[in-house]
């Protein structure tokens, strides 16, 4: 049979539970992650946004800094322009591709999903993220073949 835990008693003889220390939480810290395309601005969007050490970076599309089709019909043209367009996110917050954890692809051909792979290796090597791909019907505008969101840590 275990043995009783001996109370404390602190005061006029009353066991009490210690005190509970307040600590006050310091706020998170917030921010919009802009890479300074002008195209985007007529857009209710941001590129990405930094919520303590994580940031996350909206779907990026092959559309160059300009606003422009990168690659129209070409899986591989497009996912560089992508994975380009990561960079400058992630740039701009301070951050790089091999910070990115996660990755979630959208395709609109899955006959093409070996183009965007052999990309995504020569850009992640032997040390991908995490990621997850999905096939879809169609992406936002039209001429797009792929969309890629990612989550990265911020550099300390």
């Amino acid at each position: 049979m275990p043995a009783k835990k001996k109370q404390v008693s602190r005061g006029r003889g009353k066991a009490s539970a210690p005190k509970a220390r307040r600590v006050s939480a310091s706020p998170v810290r917030r921010r919009t992650v802009d890479p300074g395309w002008a195209w985007d601005d007529r857009l209710p969007l941001a590129q990405g946004k930094q919520i303590g050490n994580t940031i996350y970076c909206s779907g990026q599309v092959a559309y160059d800094p300009s606003g422009k089709l990168v690659g129209e019909g070409d899986m591989k043209a497009q996912t560089r322009q992508v994975f380009d367009n990561i960079r400058s996110v992630l740039e701009s917050a301070g951050s790089r591709l091999k910070d990115i954890v996660k990755i979630t692809t959208y395709i609109t051909d899955g006959s093409k999903f070996m183009d965007m792979l052999a990309v995504r290796s020569e850009i992640f090597g032997d040390d991908p993220p995490a990621s997850t791909a999905v096939v879809v019907a169609a992406l936002a505008f039209p001429g797009l073949l792929i969309e890629v969101e990612a989550i990265a840590i911020a550099r300390a």
